[in-house]
């Protein structure tokens, strides 16, 4: 379904040389066809104007009066204009609706186009968000790597401090029981 043209954007589609060819071009094809048959018509229809019926009805003996004579010539113009006005009748009511499509059709277009930029945007807003969340599941897991690293230098440290506190009381015990063994021989 075709939607209307509000008044505005009527008036800013002011014709110009190229919408009036279009819409002239044919209604001047109809009008010049139509006086074409017209003429060719009569003239194979029509009679010679001799002397003898020159006297009787009153017709022009001329030699031109064989190819055109005013009779036909108006016959001619009205017949062009009435199918001249019904072809540009015809052929501007097609052109106001084509109009109307394309002018339908853009702002269609400029509303499509105007929904993927918005969406474009949300995309880019939420990518956004998303780069943004993993940076912190990054940083968070870091520390967490960081912190278990930490806790695991400290159980080897304390680990290693208690292993160097068995090793000197194994020295010692041994120095003792060396000592005792010794001075009750």
């Amino acid at each position: 379904m075709v939607d209307q043209l509000t008044p505005v954007e009527l008036d800013s589609q002011r014709p110009g040389i190229r919408d009036i060819w279009e819409v002239g071009r044919a209604p001047g094809l109809f009008a010049i066809a139509t006086a074409a048959m017209t003429w060719v018509i009569w003239y194979y229809t029509n009679t010679l104007c001799t002397a003898e019926l020159a006297a009787s009805i009153g017709c022009n003996p001329a030699t031109i009066a064989r190819y055109i004579d005013i009779d036909i010539f108006g016959r001619m113009l009205t017949y062009s204009a009435i199918t001249a006005a019904a072809g540009g009748v015809w052929n501007y009511n097609m052109f106001t609706k084509m109009r109307a499509v394309i002018a339908t059709e853009t702002r269609r277009a400029d509303e499509a186009e105007q929904r993927l930029a918005e969406y474009r945007q949300q995309v880019e807003e939420e990518r956004r968000t998303m780069m943004e969340e993993l940076a912190e599941a990054r940083r968070q897991a870091d520390e967490r790597r960081r912190q278990a690293d930490e806790e695991r230098r400290q159980e080897h440290l304390a680990f290693m401090a208690a292993l160097s506190e068995l090793t000197a009381e194994i020295a010692h015990l041994r120095q003792q029981r060396n000592g005792n063994g010794q001075s009750g021989q």
